[in-house]
């Protein structure tokens, strides 16, 4: 119960709650906490109520540079976090207690934890055996082996248009300050100003591009600073946009998940891709989607495929850019599927600098950005897959041109929908989709 004399100012007190957009509030297990809490969603029942845990309150200064609108959005977006796991039980520990060590200002997130069939018995336990204060945990055991391109396409499905998915392969760590990039990223470029938001952003890296993987003239080193300030941006220190879809830490948006399962039912399908709607040649399993790119040789990965669905529709994802490659996750490169060799040479390339919590007298981390904000979208510079500066319309166009030549279908193609984009007709549709 809230004392007495503070009930009656509350109840005295000259607030409008018709003018009271946004209500902070501290998440601690007290009587007074509580009543408090109860009484302000009661008063101001159109507000936003955001109630902060007191661990998280010195590394909020982020939230200083959204704008009302995104505030007042807070609690739309959901992010599910998804494990995948296998035989590497000392990297999955790592994970979960880098996940466990995050701030997460007072939300909720559903863990789980996808295990493959063969998975060894540490590994398996140490699932079993994992906590989450967060949220829900769930765990996920596979009966048929499936590899790993089943292993993460399957391993989170969007509920809804506002429910976010984080893949993280086990050999991942993240920053603890991770969940807030996503969450400050997310309200600017999803719910804020309409100016700000596109249908072709597919999702947001945690991980800071240090090297081009497509190109095929093999892996080469990348430094988008130097890259924008060459180019004569106003200020090289932005994020940016790129086609490259990140696996070493990032969250998938729900209409292009939805949109690349249906996709890759029709690119695996047994049989070719015929009795469409038009006169379309058969599009193989073989067949190069993207022209020139190291991923046409990478027949066992997902993001072979997610690579093509991004070159068709000139998607793209944004990608964070700190100074010195500080990044929000990071690639501690284990042996695996995809790495047969772990040398130090090898892993150096790969693993970054974790950002750390704000320090006392600290200004954050996250607000290195131009005027201490995300820019606006408009202002973001964009990358092919081969990391040259170029413009969505351009990637737009260049997928259309690539659509027809591949498919001889020159259709308006309607935006997540891989029938409408793939010239599938509705006969072989239903075979593919139900």
């Amino acid at each position: 119960m809230g004392s007495p004399l503070l009930s009656q100012w509350l109840i005295n007190a000259e607030i409008a709650p018709s003018l009271v957009d946004i209500v902070f509030s501290l998440s601690v297990p007290d009587h007074l906490s509580g009543f408090l809490n109860t009484y302000f969603k009661a008063l101001f029942l159109g507000a936003t109520h955001m109630r902060i845990p007191r661990l998280d309150l010195p590394n909020t200064e982020w939230m200083s540079s959204l704008t009302l609108p995104e505030l007042k959005n807070w609690h739309l977006p959901r992010i599910d976090i998804s494990i995948i796991t296998k035989d590497r039980p000392h990297s999955l520990a790592r994970l979960i207690k880098s996940l466990t060590n995050a701030r997460y200002f007072g939300d909720e997130l559903d863990l789980r934890i996808n295990v493959e069939q063969d998975c060894d018995s540490d590994s398996l336990r140490i699932a079993q055996n994992t906590t989450w204060s967060f949220g829900r945990v769930f765990v996920h055991h596979r009966v048929v082996h499936g590899g790993l391109l089943p292993a993460v396409v399957e391993s989170w499905y969007p509920k809804d248009n506002h429910s976010y998915g984080l893949l993280l392969e086990d050999d991942i760590e993240v920053s603890p300050l991770y969940y807030a990039w996503l969450k400050m990223t997310l309200l600017r470029y999803r719910y804020g100003d309409r100016n700000n938001t596109t249908p072709h952003l597919f999702g947001i890296s945690l991980y800071q591009q240090k090297h081009l993987e497509l190109p095929m003239e093999g892996r080469q080193p990348f430094n988008p600073r130097a890259l924008f300030s060459n180019a004569g941006f106003p200020s090289p220190i932005t994020p940016y946009l790129s086609q490259v879809p990140c696996s070493w830490g990032a969250i998938y948006f729900p209409e292009h998940w939805r949109e690349f399962h249906d996709y890759l039912a029709v690119r695996l399908a047994e049989r070719p891709v015929s009795g469409s709607s038009v006169d379309v040649r058969a599009l193989t399993i073989d067949d190069d989607v993207v022209p020139d790119v190291r991923s046409n040789h990478w027949s066992k990965s997902w993001k072979k495929f997610f690579i093509e669905l991004v070159y068709l529709r000139g998607y793209v994802m944004l990608y964070p850019n700190y100074e010195d490659f500080v990044s929000l996750s990071t690639n501690h490169l284990e042996v695996g599927s995809h790495v047969k060799v772990r040398s130090p040479e090898k892993r150096d390339l790969f693993l970054l600098p974790l950002m750390q919590l704000r320090q006392p007298l600290e200004s954050s981390k996250l607000l290195d950005l131009p005027n201490h904000t995300l820019p606006a979208l408009e202002e973001l510079p964009i990358l092919n897959l081969t990391g040259h500066i170029t413009s969505l319309d351009a990637l737009i166009e260049q997928g259309q041109k690539r659509r027809i030549s591949l498919l001889n279908c020159d259709s308006a193609s309607d935006l997540y929908n891989i029938r409408s984009l793939m010239c599938v007709s509705d006969t072989l549709a239903r075979g593919l989709f139900t």
